[in-house]
């Protein structure tokens, strides 16, 4: 998906507001939208996207999520995205 794309699946679902990640987009990463309008990312999907689209290793995707993503979502508010970890 473009950025366009994950925009328009947003406002076509009435989050118009919420903010999402744009570079990389993580768009196959994407498994919802709160509530309170706030795109959800699963952590591992978010690794293997970079380890899809940029040929990393798993240690180089963990380690660009924590230093580009993960430190980014106080800075994008109220609306951040939200990073789930699976329990299993």
């Amino acid at each position: 998906m473009t950025e366009l794309e994950i925009e328009q699946m947003l406002i076509d679902n009435g989050c118009e507001h919420a903010a999402y990640f744009t570079n990389p987009s993580y768009d196959t990463a994407i498994v919802g939208v709160t509530n309170d309008d706030r795109v959800v990312y699963d952590y591992d999907k978010m690794v293997k996207f970079l380890v899809d689209t940029e040929g990393w290793t798993e240690m180089e995707s963990i380690e660009w999520i924590e230093i580009n993503a993960m430190r980014t979502l106080p800075f994008m508010g109220s609306q951040s995205p939200i990073i789930m970890y699976k329990l299993i």
